[in-house]
């Protein structure tokens, strides 16, 4: 198959929930979903040349993104590792373990990332209080609080997109322009979240991966898969990786796998779809005695929602390989970073604090030229109207926009559907259009 690699730049602080609930303790993704780029490309549903083949054969493949650390892609945590228990300074690959009897207590270790030369890292998430907004009063609605979990901005994904050789030179352009430049992405897009650049970039550095088959082979699983049975419905068992695996194939003490459920929200339909059953990344697999033929099976992809980024398998990547007691490298024990110990809490506090103000600059910047360039539009709009336009902005309520248009319609002076559109433009923040209107009666004045 072909390759498209893409990078993304999270400008704005990105909420990934791991299920459509909204109640509740919401667990958090650590890693984007390839069906949020499948839905980019998906708005233009109806003008690709072959739709069927686009979205829903397996044809063309929409990847999860992953982290990059410099120049190299990132793996969730082999799910292989484990390490004695309160001392992680040395890591063991399970399979690999001859004599667990020299072992008081084993612990798996689940969490975070890898590179291709044992760098290990997580994923951090920023925390921000909300509250639902009351339109009729404007103001915060009474006992209606909540919170966000997000991973910050400033974060570099990677992810690609793998497509047939049939497919139409024409499509393969209409998905790239889809993808290319601002986007929203995530949940809350309408408030303060969701703002991501995406390009178009070389692939980073990724792990070596043996492919020839062996007396034992191991598969590490670097996104979700989602197996079906000869029924067509949804298994754990892992005999229907490919055709002719049989139960003797799978070395079930040696291997290692997470499993979770989850229910897709469709934003097209307005509804929920049928809840899968998925097999975590990170996971392990260890099989012994397949053919070659098996291997290059697998290796095209496993189980159904290929086209979401579901069913990569990598084939022997070297990090499952590595035998004996190894240490992950990670910037906490870099001697250097050991000479000063400060609070982590109060260091996570003072960089929030920095990278606020470096975007709040950003963002004066750009409302500064916004109304350079737009002054004239808006020499007919009040004060108080951009005054009456900053109170709702600053009100804690999501649907800002609705609530500005809402008040122009209602206004004594008309707007103009220009002026309507251009100021709430969707990848305009609430964050921006409100300075645009602290500083719009100050450049009126100075006019």
């Amino acid at each position: 198959m072909n390759e498209l690699v893409f990078q993304v730049e999270f400008l704005s602080d990105i909420v990934l929930p791991a299920t459509s609930n909204t109640e509740g303790n919401i667990e958090q993704l650590d890693f984007i979903p390839g069906s949020n780029f499948l839905g980019m490309a998906a708005r233009e549903y109806a003008t690709f040349t072959d739709s069927f083949s686009v979205f829903h054969s397996g044809a063309v493949r929409f990847g999860d993104a992953s982290l990059v650390e410099g120049s190299k892609i990132t793996y969730k945590m082999p799910l292989s590792f484990f390490h004695e228990k309160l001392d992680d300074t040395l890591i063991f690959n399970h399979h690999l373990i001859e004599d667990f009897s020299r072992f008081k207590q084993l612990k798996q270790k689940r969490k975070g990332y890898i590179t291709k030369d044992f760098k290990a890292f997580s994923v951090k998430h920023n925390y921000t209080q909300k509250s639902a907004y009351d339109k009729g009063n404007r103001r915060s609605k009474e006992g209606s609080m909540f919170g966000y979990q997000s991973i910050p901005a400033g974060t570099l994904w990677q992810f690609s997109i793998r497509y047939d050789t049939h497919i139409e030179n024409a499509d393969i352009e209409k998905i790239q322009k889809s993808l290319l430049g601002k986007r929203r992405l995530g949940k809350s897009k309408s408030a303060q979240y969701g703002s991501v650049q995406i390009t178009s970039i070389q692939k980073a550095e990724e792990v070596e991966c043996s492919k020839a088959s062996g007396e034992t082979v191991m598969l590490y699983a670097k996104s979700r898969l989602a197996l079906v049975d000869e029924g067509g419905m949804a298994t754990y068992n892992l005999i229907y990786l490919t055709e002719g695996l049989k139960d003797e194939n799978i070395v079930w003490e040696k291997s290692q796998i997470k499993t979770s459920t989850f229910t897709p929200y469709n934003g097209a339909m307005q509804t929920k779809s049928y809840e899968r059953v998925v097999i975590n990344a990170g996971s392990v697999i260890v099989l012994k005695n397949v053919s070659s033929a098996q291997l290059k099976n697998i290796e095209k992809g496993v189980g159904a929602y290929l086209s979401e980024g579901f069913g990569e398998l990598l084939i022997n990547p070297a990090f499952l390989s590595k035998e004996g007691g190894f240490s992950l490298f990670s910037e906490q024990n870099n001697p250097v970073d050991n000479k000063v110990k400060i609070d982590d809490a109060m260091v996570q506090f003072l960089a929030n604090r920095k990278l606020a103000k470096k975007e709040d600059i950003t963002l004066a910047s750009k409302a500064s030229d916004f109304i350079a360039q737009h002054r004239s539009l808006y020499k007919n709009i009040s004060n108080a109207q951009w005054g009456n336009i900053r109170s709702i902005c600053t009100s804690p309520g999501e649907s800002f926009r609705e609530d500005i248009r809402d008040y122009i319609e209602s206004g004594k002076v008309t707007w103009s559907n220009q002026q309507i559109e251009t100021l709430l433009e969707e990848d305009k923040s609430k964050m921006f259009i409100k300075m645009i209107s602290m500083q719009m009666p100050k450049a009126k004045k100075e006019n």
